[in-house]
């Protein structure tokens, strides 16, 4: 992008210039430097808490646990009871005991899952990898009566993606259908096959007998978990059940046709559905987008969300600016492949529609309090100059060191940098070129250092622009969706922090030797 001259027009004596351009990237590192310390401290502030809460909780434990052992040792059990009461006194301590730590004290401790979590993770691929999924042809949904008519639209959904499919109210001796999904499963003793059902939790009332040893079985040995109401998902993970395993698909037992399947919006039934038998496997990426053709995507801007990560997608909601829209990301077993396919399918959508660019911002994205006077005026900006950039990033996360700055200018407070590459989906705006690259992404290989879809982007030679200080922040009271540091929780994003901060200076660094040539 060329340079515009000020109102007032630059400085005639290109050493004044420099030294003005320079002095006003001091100011606009220091005005960076003092928002990160400030963020800092009131991580640290965070992190005071959760060490006086688990202070808290020990001391608890010092009290509680000499009760409970005295309490043991004065019954004589009798020798058929020694067994059950070995299990009340091992379930009675371990609610004793202080829980474990999300890997960071900033993320809110976790109940140890009855079940491996792996586990569902190596059956899934396992299936998907067998074909078992991609051959489903035939799908019975199954619903007590009470659930006929919610039964029936979800029906008429399925049949429009090419399946073939039945309601039944009562549950069959034979299972001869490739898949059943299970409206109510509360309603019925006998299930089917666990790879072969899926299990939607309707009612108000699906767990008001309690989190049951038979219940977390039932749930954790199916395929997937449909869950209708969005409180409810935050339960199912306090009980053990893996965010892998659950997709939030809405619906009532009083669903009116009509309404429901006109909800084209992104949230909407239809588009839910598709997106979690897409998620599962049953759909292919062509039966998901033809299925999807008539969802809602006219928004000025989208935030990618994840229904099923209940505090990210709150943030989410409250992240709502510039009139931009939820949009809920793609699933996968692997996270990453999940986002790739999600801005894949987002460059398709808005390529067909014509847009000229699409902006997106992720679900952890901070928004600075200048954010609504810093986007409009950074999109008249970009707009004005269509032809001289492809790929706008509102945070560098892990900038190469063989990254290249082509040209730094002000812009307002900050500085506009143009760079030969940038790494990072916190916030982007996509014009054209990186549109036709997200579209023609494809998803193969399993190198995170080279298959996820920004090191994708990173290889393409595309025209890049950033600016600093950075469009928008990253949240550190989040966690991941997509990296797990142990298969109990995801890596928090306080612990992705120090490579951004590394990034920004590496990008000053790399400023300031522009400068010096200056």
């Amino acid at each position: 992008m060329k340079d515009t001259p000020s109102p007032s027009g630059p400085p005639k004596d290109p050493f004044d210039r420099g030294t003005a351009l320079a002095a006003h990237t001091l100011r606009a590192a220091l005005r960076h430097f003092q928002d990160r310390l400030q963020s800092q401290e009131a991580q640290l502030g965070r992190l005071r808490d959760d060490i006086d809460t688990l202070t808290a909780e020990l001391a608890r434990c010092r009290t509680a646990l000499p009760q409970q052992m005295n309490a043991a040792e004065a019954v004589a059990a009798p020798a058929p009871r020694s067994g059950r009461m070995l299990r009340r006194l091992a379930h009675d301590l371990g609610r004793l005991l202080p829980r474990a730590w999300g890997g960071s004290p900033s993320v809110a401790p976790r109940t140890p899952a009855p079940f491996d979590v792996q586990d569902y993770r190596v059956r899934l691929r396992a299936l998907r990898a067998s074909g078992q999924l991609a051959r489903v042809c035939t799908v019975a949904v199954l619903a007590p009566d009470r659930l006929r008519r919610a039964a029936q639209v979800v029906a008429r959904l399925i049949d429009g993606m090419s399946l073939r499919c039945t309601v039944l109210t009562a549950m069959p001796t034979d299972f001869t259908d490739d898949l059943y999904v299970v409206l109510s499963p509360r309603a019925f003793e006998v299930l089917p096959p666990p790879e072969r059902r899926l299990l939607w939790l309707v009612e108000p009332r699906e767990l008001a007998d309690g989190w049951t040893i038979d219940l977390q079985a039932r749930l954790h040995h199916s395929l997937a978990v449909f869950e209708a109401m969005l409180p409810r998902l935050a339960e199912l993970q306090r009980n053990g059940l893996a965010q892998d395993q659950i997709f939030h698909v809405p619906l009532t037992a009083r669903t009116a046709t009509g309404p429901t399947l006109a909800d084209r919006s992104p949230l909407g039934l239809p588009h839910m559905l598709a997106r979690a038998l897409h998620g599962v496997g049953i759909l292919d990426d062509a039966a998901f987008e033809a299925a999807t053709a008539q969802t809602r995507l006219d928004a000025p801007a989208t935030v990618l969300c994840l229904p099923e990560a209940p505090e990210r997608f709150a943030h989410a909601r409250a992240s709502q600016r510039h009139g931009a829209i939820l949009f809920p990301g793609l699933r996968h077993v692997d996270g990453w492949k999940g986002t790739a396919l999600s801005y894949r399918y987002l460059a398709r959508r808005a390529l067909q529609a014509q847009c000229e660019r699409l902006v997106v911002w992720e679900d952890d994205a901070r928004l600075p309090a200048d954010f609504n006077v810093r986007l409009p005026a950074l999109l008249a900006l970009l707009d004005a100059r269509a032809s001289d950039w492809d790929l706008f990033s509102g945070l560098i996360t892990d900038l190469s060191p063989q990254g290249r700055i082509k040209a730094v200018q002000p812009h307002g407070d900050g500085l506009l940098v143009e760079i030969d590459t940038v790494t990072g989906m916190v916030f982007g705006i996509y014009g054209p070129k990186a549109l036709q690259a997200l579209a023609d992404y494809r998803l193969e290989g399993e190198d995170v250092m080279k298959d996820t879809i920004d090191r994708y982007l990173e290889t393409l030679g595309l025209r890049c622009c950033t600016v600093f200080p950075p469009l928008v922040g990253h949240s550190e009271r989040l966690s991941s969706t997509l990296w797990a540091w142990t298969e109990r929780g995801f890596l928090s994003n306080d612990l992705l922090n120090p490579m951004i901060d590394r990034s920004q200076l590496r990008l000053l660094s790399k400023v300031a030797d522009v400068l010096d040539g200056t």
